[in-house]
């Protein structure tokens, strides 16, 4: 007989009656013979008499039980009857079992597939359940909210549903293929169902696209550019918030996050609100003073880029009221608009002139343009301030720490609470680290950065163009 058997044999009488001692009387035969002839496994077998059998009893150490034969094996279970018979509380499957679904045709089919849909048993996957259909659901109800709140493309239209809902309207002016900014705010903010939702409660979204890529026919485009000029729109992206007659309350330039977005929308909202009552309010009969206050209160409600354009019969109004300006309306637009002119002819100056060329190849000649500019009759302390800035930075650049003093000190004293006043201030205090680290550097050398540092890009501005 194999000794392979024999072993078998033995383990698997101790497995089935679970225990280590196997009594002689439960040996086959030949087993039985073989072992009164020697030990050929090193069994040791102890003449040992067990109370109940009344037979010898062979005792060995436990090995693994083998495999079980197809013979003796009693007949496997299927998965559902292991999984129904249990409690209720214990039905819980690690791994879903499903059949295999049929891809080829059944007869009588016409040659399409049934609609099979094979699901396990819900109380044995409610996890299941949940990470498949309840996302299944949201997205479905984000959908129809979705559709509900999709974005018009023409103005007038959305204006007249804004007058009917009671809301106003916001107008994205946005360059879709060309605009970086544009398109990450589109992407992370604009799209977000939050921030749509946050801006569908009191606005109807508008979206003024001006591609370069994209074919637009004629009249579109005329009517787009009639829009960016009536908003006086100079940079992309540009949210305006406006009535129903589009009229703005609010604007935003330049990119926004979502929280920024949604700020901005809650702003846009009050404002809105604000200037409906008052609107209403000047609709009805009110006294000369009354009248004028409430003039007052909706100028200084709405941007001050868009009184002169959208709220002009409000100004002209008001100028009858208050003809010696005692609200300060008129002086306050005035000053907007020379600075705008000052600014404009500025940068005009300073382009026709190639000050950031001469800034690399000739700075002396470029500093004294600046030095004679802060000269002119007349220049707001904005505009000076700006200067100033303009000629910090050409100091820094040419590493003449010793100069830089001066222009700081002058630009903090113009406006101390302006973002360039709190700049120089910033600079001025660490004028002492600036000057140890750039003291000894050459004209335009760069101090070494710091580790993992990238040195920023230097912005390159066009030269001005030939004179004809």
């Amino acid at each position: 007989m194999e000794i392979t058997r024999v072993e078998n044999e033995f383990v698997r009488i101790m497995h089935e009656q679970g225990s280590t001692s196997i009594p002689a009387g439960d040996l086959p035969d030949d087993i039985r013979e073989m072992l009164a002839y020697g030990d050929p496994l090193n069994i040791t077998a102890m003449n040992q008499t067990d109370a109940s059998l009344q037979a010898p009893v062979i005792r060995r150490a436990p090995s693994p039980a083998p495999a079980p034969s197809p013979l003796h094996s009693p007949p496997k279970r299927k998965w559902w009857w292991r999984t129904w018979t249990r409690p209720p509380g214990s039905r819980k499957l690690k791994r879903p079992h499903t059949r295999e679904i049929r891809t080829d045709p059944l007869p009588g089919t016409c040659g399409f597939l049934p609609p099979i849909l094979r699901c396990p048993p819900c109380n044995n996957h409610l996890h299941i359940m949940k990470t498949l259909i309840l996302p299944l659901v949201a997205a479905l109800l984000a959908g129809v909210a979705g559709a509900s709140e999709a974005w018009s493309t023409n103005p007038a239209e959305a204006m007249q549903q804004a007058a009917a809902r009671k809301k106003g309207v916001m107008l994205e002016f946005t360059g879709s293929d060309w605009c970086g900014a544009c398109i990450m705010q589109k992407k992370q903010a604009l799209s977000l169902p939050k921030v749509q939702e946050d801006i569908a409660r009191s606005f109807i979204p508008v979206e003024l696209d001006y591609p370069r890529k994209k074919q637009q026919d004629e009249q579109t485009k005329a009517s787009l550019e009639t829009y960016k000029k009536s908003y006086g729109i100079t940079g992309f992206p540009t949210l305006v918030f406006a009535d129903a007659q589009g009229r703005p309350v609010h604007t935003v330039v330049g990119y926004s996050n979502p929280d920024q977005v949604m700020q901005d929308t809650e702003k846009a909202a009050e404002a809105l609100k604000t200037q409906q009552a008052l609107t209403a309010k000047l609709a009805g009969q009110l006294t000369e003073q009354e009248r004028r206050d409430a003039l007052v209160q909706l100028l200084n409600t709405v941007p001050q880029s868009s009184i002169r354009t959208f709220y002009k019969p409000a100004l002209e109004e008001l100028a009858k009221l208050d003809p010696q300006d005692a609200s300060g309306i008129r002086a306050k637009l005035n000053r907007k608009e020379l600075l705008n002119t000052q600014r404009e002819e500025l940068a005009d100056t300073f382009r026709q002139k190639n000050v950031h060329i001469l800034a690399e190849q000739k700075p002396d000649e470029a500093l004294s343009i600046m030095d004679s500019y802060l000269k002119k009759d007349g220049l707001l302390p904005e505009v000076k301030q700006a200067v100033l800035m303009q000629e910090v930075n050409l100091l820094m650049q040419q590493n003449r720490v010793n100069e830089l003093e001066r222009p700081l000190k002058e630009a903090i004293a113009l406006l101390p609470d302006s973002f360039e006043g709190k700049m120089c201030s910033r600079l001025l205090e660490k004028l002492p680290e600036i000057k140890k680290e750039r003291g000894q550097l050459k004209p335009g050398e760069e101090p070494p950065l710091p580790p993992g540092a990238i040195r920023a890009t230097k912005m390159i501005v066009p030269p001005a163009p030939a004179k004809k």
